[in-house]
C-alpha cells in the first residue's frame, strides 16, 4: 500500500498568507519553552544529512488550532504489526512475521538488538530471560548463542506447536519481507551501536523506502540519506513544532490519546504520515482504537491483532487452497495461504466435500493441515472466508 497523505496545491498569494498564519500561530504558543530550541537545533543537524521526497502540501496553521473536520488519512490503512501476529505465534519470530504478512500488513515492527559479535536479532527485552530458555543480556551473548536458545520458552507457547522455535536474524526478517513486497518498523534497543551497519543491512536488502526506523541516530540518514524515522509523540509539543519535526520525521507514533485532529494535521502538512498505538488500551479494545485513530485522521496504526485490524479496515487479502504431496504423490495436506504472497493461515476451518461425505479441519502452522483419514481424492476443498480473508477453493486431483 503507498503511504499516502492529501495533497493540495499553493499559489503565490497563499504562501504569504501561510507564513503570516504560521507567525501567528507560533505566537500563541510558548516559545520560551527551552526544549522547543533544543529540538531546533537537533533537526537542523539533521537537515542536511536526508533526502525526503518532495512536499506539495500546503500547510494551514489555523488548522493546527481548530481542525473543524479532520483529515481524512491514507486512502488504504497503514498497519504495521507489532513484534508480528504475536497472538498467533511467540512474538519476534518467523512465524509471528509471516502470519503478519499473510494478513498484508505494511510493515511487521521488530524489536533489534545487537549481539557481542555485532550481529542485529528480533528480540524486544535487553535480556533473553523472558521469552527463551537462556539468562543475561543479549550484548553478552554471541549471535551463536542466541540462536541456540528456544524463544517459545514461555507462556503461551510452552508445549505447543511452535515449540521450540528461534530468534529471528535480521537477515531473515528481511528476507521475508522481500518475498511480501513490504516493510519493517525497525525499532532500535540499547543494545545497538552500529545504527549506521543496521541502516546499510536494510538498503542491502532493497527495503529503506519500505521501512521506517524507531530512531534520532544520525548515522542512518549518513548511511541511507533517504530512510524515514518515526516520531513518538509526546503531549507537550505544540503543534507548529509537530509541523517542524514532520520535516526530518515521516512517520509519527506512540499512543493514541497523545493525538488530537489538530496535531495529525499539522504533522500531514509537511507530508509526514500518522499511526499511534491501538494496543494500549488493551486487546478488547484495539479495533475500537483503530476507529477512533481513522476517526481523526490518522493514517494507520501499530497493533497487536493484524487479522482484526485487517477486517476493520475492510482490506481482506485473497487467499488460495495449495495441495501438499508426498515423495510418492499422495496428497497428505493441504495450506491455507494468502494467494499473492504465500503466507499461511493458521486457525481457520476447513471443509472437505466428496459425494455425501464431509469433514471440517482446522488449519494449523503455517496454513496447513493433514488430509482427514479416509478417501477424499476428488474431493472439493473450500474456505468460507472472514473478515479479514477472502474465500477460496481447490479440488483433490490425483
Amino acid at each position: 500500500m503507498a503511504l499516502r497523505t492529501l495533497r493540495r496545491t499553493v499559489s503565490a498569494a497563499g504562501a504569504i498568507a501561510l507564513l503570516t498564519g504560521l507567525a501567528a500561530v507560533q505566537a500563541g504558543a510558548d516559545e520560551e519553552d527551552p526544549r522547543i530550541e533544543q529540538y531546533r537545533q537537533a533537526l537542523a543537524a539533521l537537515r542536511p544529512l536526508t533526502d525526503p521526497p518532495a512536499c506539495d502540501q500546503v500547510a494551514e496553521p489555523a488548522r493546527w488550532v481548530d481542525a473543524g473536520a479532520p483529515d481524512q488519512g491514507s486512502a488504504d490503512a497503514v498497519i504495521s504489526a507489532h513484534r508480528g501476529a504475536l497472538t498467533l505465534a511467540p512474538e519476534n519470530t518467523l512465524d509471528s512475521y509471516a502470519y503478519a504478512f499473510a494478513y498484508g500488513v505494511d510493515l511487521v515492527e521488530v524489536d533489534i538488538q545487537q549481539t557481542k559479535d555485532g550481529r542485529f536479532v528480533a528480540l524486544h527485552d535487553s535480556t533473553v530471560d523472558r521469552t527463551t530458555n537462556g539468562t543475561g543480556n543479549i550484548a553478552d551473548l554471541t549471535y551463536d548463542e542466541v540462536r541456540a536458545l528456544n524463544a517459545a520458552d514461555y507462556e503461551p507457547w510452552k508445549g505447543t506447536a511452535y515449540d521450540p522455535a528461534q530468534v529471528a536474524s535480521l537477515e531473515e526478517v528481511l528476507e521475508l519481507a522481500q518475498q511480501a513486497g513490504k516493510g519493517l518498523e525497525l525499532d532500535i534497543k540499547g543494545s545497538v551501536t552500529e545504527e549506521g551497519e543496521l541502516a546499510e543491512l536494510v538498503g542491502e536488502y532493497g527495503l529503506i523506502e519500505e521501512s521506517i526506523f524507531n530512531s534520532g541516530d544520525a548515522r542512518i540518514f549518513m548511511a541511507e540519506p533517504a530512510a524515514r524515522l518515526i516520531y513518538n509523540r509526546d503531549r507537550w509539543e505544540p503543534n507548529f513544532l509537530i509541523y517542524e519535526i514532520a520535516g526530518i520525521f515521516k512517520v509519527f507514533g506512540s499512543r493514541l490519546d497523545e493525538y488530537t485532529p489538530e496535531s495529525i494535521a499539522a504533522a500531514h502538512d509537511n507530508c509526514a504520515i500518522v499511526m499511534p498505538h491501538a494496543y494500549d488500551a488493551g486487546p478488547e479494545q484495539e479495533v475500537a482504537q483503530f476507529l477512533q485513530a481513522r476517526a481523526m485522521g490518522a493514517d494507520g496504526v501499530q497493533t497487536n491483532q493484524p487479522e482484526l485490524i485487517v477486517a476493520a479496515a475492510g482490506e481482506a487479502v485473497d487467499s488460495a487452497i495449495e495441495v501438499g504431496r508426498s515423495e510418492r504423490g499422495r496428497i497428505d495436506e493441504i495450506c491455507l495461504v494468502n494467494a499473492d504472497n504465500g503466507f499461511g493461515f493458521p486457525g481457520k476451518p476447513v471443509r472437505f466435500e466428496r459425494g455425501d461425505k464431509s469433514a471440517e479441519v482446522t488449519s494449523g502452522r503455517g496454513g496447513c493441515v493433514a488430509v482427514p483419514d479416509g478417501h477424499w481424492l476428488g474431493a472439493r476443498v473450500t474456505f468460507g472466508g472472514d473478515g479479514a480473508v477472502h474465500a477460496s477453493a481447490a479440488r483433490l486431483v490425483p
